[in-house]
């Protein structure tokens, strides 16, 4: 390949006619000219649609000139013309100036690999291309062959972000658009592949791109619907296989007409029926519903009298008017919702402390609050499933050689699996074992590190009911030397050296088990009374049910 030394007409360096004459016929030609902007061509497959804001670069190419000379090659089937590869936005930018010339390299033909990779390394220095205009750059380098490390390789960026990019195209014109706008990431675009065969879900989804942890939980509620779908379609197609007829759920049940759960059945001789037996015996059918966040198979009788059939009870639900029915299967179906999307929230906000909470510099600022936490009210702690190693804690063995700022790390994930663990008597509706203040404390700290509540959660929220600037502390209240040590800035950080002499690497301890630990036990609701019959207040009870 000859190469030239790029000079403006007149000077004494090379002329151009010596540039172009030069070629080496061994390889290709690449040759130095100065050309009218407005007699280049524009290349058909360049992949920007917009040269963008042009007024830095005027500004620059004023007092400069064009420092980095445009790339062309002579243009197919236009003699004596060429068509740019690199340099569309200082080509309109010199047009307007009102530049008469430009330095353009001009090559002979390089591939249409070549071209691509040349304009994204192009574009990558100045204005970016858009997300989905590099979905189509890297498309097209697919069809010449190229793998994703390849491209990876090229544009110095990880090959995850190049596979990402590549599903944009996948995408409808709403979800690319939103990537484009930044309003919804590489990697949370990617997720939406497994949607693109459902146009409404789509929709539900990308309404809830106000942020980042917005759009998982839009796509966790999605997803927690395929989940229920899929399983009760499988309930169905078993109990049809078993001989049982599937149904709706009868009009008014439990309230009103004559459908009875078969739970609630005996037969002639008073004999309560065998749930074991229920697709066996006569006059029963079943209907599949959501309960909570599964599919729940209910079997029920709609004529137990015909088939004799003793009714164990009545309840209070029978006999009432259809306003009533109607009012109670609305409440029902909302507060089934609402901890159904407790449940799913769970999983988003787990998500959340992975990403916000694993670090040694978020050791460092939460231990404060942990340590407090142990000091004043003592930590019982009860792994979340297995959030704990998630986060860094170790036991047993790793504990007992762990240096201090191993501990302060399981500290800290201590104290989160508590908080998280109280959060989720809410799910449960255990509502009579919540302690609503941490549970407030908590969801703020969240949404003050970044984090987004689900609806459900923000429901739990507001029915908690206490404004969150009652808990901002005072003066007096912090203890200066602890804080003094959380503002150190080699508090809590771990290094290499130290987490080799623990025994357990970072690394290590996030895939470690968690296996010595006290076993949680199952809480059990009060009489109706109340946990303030017996004159003990919320934060006695926990500690009762904890004990």
């Amino acid at each position: 390949m000859t190469t030239t030394l790029l000079s403006r007409p007149g000077s004494d360096e090379i002329s151009i006619a010596e540039a172009t004459a030069s070629a080496d016929p061994a390889g290709p030609m690449l040759r130095a000219q100065y050309l009218d902007p407005r007699d280049l061509v524009d290349n058909p497959r360049n992949l920007r649609t917009d040269v963008g804001d042009l007024s830095d670069l005027t500004a620059s190419m004023t007092v400069v000139g064009v420092l980095c000379p445009l790339v062309a090659i002579p243009a197919p089937d236009q003699p004596n013309a060429f068509q740019l590869i690199i340099g569309h936005r200082r080509k309109y930018a010199a047009i307007e100036l009102g530049m008469e010339q430009v330095p353009v390299w001009v090559a002979s033909d390089e591939g249409a690999a070549a071209q691509i990779v040349a304009q994204l390394a192009e574009n990558g220095h100045r204005v970016g291309l858009t997300p989905t205009e590099e979905a189509e750059a890297f498309h097209q380098l697919t069809l010449l062959d190229w793998s994703p490390e390849q491209i990876a390789t090229v544009r110095a960026i990880p090959t995850a972000k190049v596979k990402q990019t590549l599903k944009l195209r996948e995408l409808p014109q709403a979800a690319r658009g939103a990537a484009d706008a930044g309003t919804l990431t590489l990697e949370d675009a990617s997720a939406l592949t497994e949607f693109t065969e459902d146009p409404a879900a789509l929709d539900r989804i990308l309404k809830g791109t106000g942020s980042s942890w917005g759009f998982r939980h839009a796509i966790a509620a999605e997803r927690s619907k395929r989940t229920f779908a899929a399983a009760k379609e499988r309930a169905k197609a078993e109990l049809v296989l078993a001989g049982v007829k599937v149904t709706s759920k009868p009009k008014g049940y439990p309230y009103s007409g004559t459908a009875v759960a078969a739970t609630q059945l005996a037969d002639a001789n008073g004999n309560p029926l065998d749930p074991e037996m229920f697709p066996t015996l006569a006059g029963l059918a079943a209907f599949v519903e959501k309960i909570g966040d599964h599919a729940q198979t209910t079997f029920y009788c709609a004529e137990p009298d015909r088939y004799g059939y003793q009714r164990l009870s009545y309840g209070s639900r029978r006999g009432v008017t259809e306003e009533e029915r109607a009012r109670r299967e609305a409440a029902e179906q909302a507060r089934a919702e609402y901890l159904a999307g407790l449940t799913v929230a769970a999983e988003v906000r787990r998500e959340f402390y992975r990403t916000a909470y694993g670090s040694a510099r978020a050791v460092k600022r939460l231990f404060l609050e942990a340590i407090r936490a142990t000091v004043v009210d003592g930590l019982r702690f009860h792994d979340v499933d297995g959030l704990y190693a998630t986060l860094g804690g170790v036991d047993g063995a790793a504990a007992a050689m762990a240096r201090e700022d191993k501990l302060r790390r399981c500290l800290v994930a201590q104290w989160i699996c508590v908080q998280e663990r109280n959060l989720g008597y809410a799910a449960r509706d255990e509502t009579w074992a919540l302690d609503d203040e941490a549970a407030v404390a908590w969801l703020d700290q969240l949404v003050a590190d970044g984090y987004t509540l689900s609806e459900a959660e923000k429901t739990l929220r507001d029915s908690l009911g206490r404004d969150p600037q009652d808990d901002l502390p005072n003066d007096e209240d912090t203890d200066e030397s602890t804080a003094a040590d959380a503002d150190d800035p080699d508090f809590g950080d771990v290094d290499a050296e130290t987490e080799q002499a623990d025994g357990v690497a970072d690394d290590d301890v996030l895939a470690a088990p968690h296996t010595a630990q006290e076993p949680e036990p199952e809480a059990t609701e009060p009489e109706a009374a109340g946990p303030e019959a017996d004159g003990l207040s919320d934060a006695d009870e926990l500690a009762d049910v904890e004990k």
